[in-house]
């Protein structure tokens, strides 16, 4: 890899917040949004949303290594859901160019903290976590037969602030909506 790449992705995974930013505002002020764009990309960020609460309450972070539910599938499915949300808000702006954007960017910051945070986690778990990453894939959810360890916890849920982010979701989904009233009354 470039020694270029290499800083951006150092520098997105220490300001993922910061660094997504850009794409979401780009895809609100080129949004172009339609009835059926606003309609599929919702449904896809609300699915998106319970696939995170459902991770949510499966992850006690850095205290036992999650293997039920999302996480026999994928090692990241809080991520892999992010992404699903974001496509979702992709659709909903209905401009393809924004979307590649916002898709590379996604890409960059989301690859730079999931190997980093499988760097952090691999030594905490041991023997448990390479046995776990040898069967489940980082990312793309794939059917394993992983032996789950762990029970869904709405306690979990709370902990992780789950609700905030359900709300950040509303919010962008309403944003999409409002640009849609503007941009048809104009």
């Amino acid at each position: 890899m470039s020694t270029t790449y290499t800083k951006l992705e150092a520098w997105c995974l220490d300001h993922r917040k910061t660094a997504t930013a850009p794409a979401f505002i780009l895809l609100l002020l080129l949004a172009k949004p339609t009835i059926l764009s606003l309609t599929i990309g919702a449904l896809i960020v609300v699915l998106g949303e319970m696939g995170r609460t459902w991770s949510s309450g499966y992850i006690d972070k850095n205290a036992k290594l999650a293997t039920a539910g999302p996480y026999r599938f994928t090692r990241n499915p809080l991520y892999f859901f992010n992404g699903m949300i974001f496509v979702g808000f992709c659709i909903m702006a209905a401009n393809p160019w924004a979307a590649i954007f916002g898709i590379i960017s996604f890409t960059i910051i989301y690859r730079a903290t999931m190997r980093s945070e499988a760097e952090f986690i691999a030594p905490i778990f041991g023997e448990e976590f390479d046995k776990w990453a040898a069967v489940v894939p980082m990312f793309w959810p794939k059917w394993t037969s992983y032996p789950a360890q762990g029970q869904f916890s709405w306690a979990l849920v709370a902990k992780h602030r789950e609700q905030k982010n359900a709300l950040a979701m509303l919010l962008g989904i309403l944003l999409f909506i409002g640009i849609y009233i503007l941009y048809s009354a104009s």
